[in-house]
């Protein structure tokens, strides 16, 4: 299950959700006709039956009314859930481009050795380019940048990626 958004409660009366999207792709929630609420542990809440959705003007949110919510309590009883779909739900992404739960693990390898130097465990996003922290066999975290000239390879479904170390970039 992949999150695209999280509950921030109730909006007016009627029990619209509000919900704040967590995707690159918000405009997917005018679509849906079924959203499912999951604790934050990943245990199902509900799922609901989409009436309506429209954009919250000026806020980055969405509004949703749903069959199963009727009352502005029922909608702020469902606060701090995560909307997620199925991983077969993403949208399709370009050729050479990866979701961030498909590099998180990978294991980062030297290419002129095919040495091991750790792990990404988390991606920071800059506004240039993504900077991947990797966690090295010795326990220390490096920062390593996301551009071509030391990304040389990544194979998410091998469970590496392949780079290049420029001098002075490791030390």
């Amino acid at each position: 299950m992949v999150i695209i958004g999280r509950v921030l409660g109730a909006h007016g009366v009627r029990g619209e959700i509000r919900i704040l999207p967590l995707t690159d792709f918000p405009e997917r929630f005018l679509g849906m006709d079924r959203i499912d609420i999951f604790r934050p542990g990943g245990d199902l809440i509900t799922s609901l039956e989409v009436e309506n959705v429209r954009p919250h003007e000026g806020k980055g949110l969405f509004l949703v009314q749903a069959l199963e919510v009727r009352d502005r309590e029922a909608a702020q009883a469902l606060e701090g859930g995560l909307v997620m779909v199925p991983g077969s739900e993403r949208v399709s992404l370009p050729e050479d481009t990866f979701w961030i739960e498909d590099i998180l693990g990978l294991k980062v390898v030297l290419k002129e050795t095919g040495e091991e130097l750790g792990t990404v465990v988390d991606i920071l996003r800059t506004g240039s380019h993504d900077v991947y922290s990797v966690r090295t066999p010795q326990g220390n975290v490096r920062m390593l940048p996301a551009v071509k000239e030391v990304i040389l390879r990544m194979v998410p479904e091998e469970g590496f990626i392949e780079i290049n170390l420029p001098e002075g970039l490791w030390d």
